[in-house]
């Protein structure tokens, strides 16, 4: 499944360079390859919290995409930063915990270089409407 999913849709994910580590069913894995402009200031070895958080919408996002197949925006969104995220490449896993016919939520991991837990997040997505006859557009 991870060959389907890409990011080369959208200017802002091609920016960040997000590359697909897996996907299945209801999980996904993104590696954010470090890029000097993702330093919270000169000087400083942490990332900026708002790279770490566009990292858990789109995570969980994907994580809901490979279950319905299709993207969904975003109604809600929290992010606990457990420490720092310091210079080098995230790795975000994203899981569905609901896919339902009106709302679907996510949880997201993510990870520094050296594997520890910097933040978790858990989002509430709009479930893509069925296509039928009245919808189809």
């Amino acid at each position: 499944m991870s060959s389907a999913l890409t990011f080369g849709h959208s200017p802002f994910m091609r920016f960040l360079g997000l590359e697909v580590v897996r996907a299945d069913k209801g999980i996904i894995e993104v590696r954010l390859p470090f890029r000097e402009e993702f330093i919270r200031h000169d000087g400083s070895d942490w990332l900026h919290g708002g790279v770490v958080s566009a990292l858990a919408d789109i995570v969980g996002d994907y994580a809901v995409v490979t279950e319905t197949g299709q993207g969904v925006p975003t109604i809600d969104l929290r992010v606990d930063y457990l420490r720092p995220a310091r210079r080098g490449d995230l790795l975000a896993v994203g899981r569905t915990l609901r896919v339902g016919r009106t709302v679907s939520v996510a949880d997201v991991e993510i990870r520094d270089s050296s594997g520890t837990l910097v933040a978790v997040g858990r989002a509430v997505y709009a479930s893509p409407r069925p296509r039928g006859p009245e919808t189809a557009g």
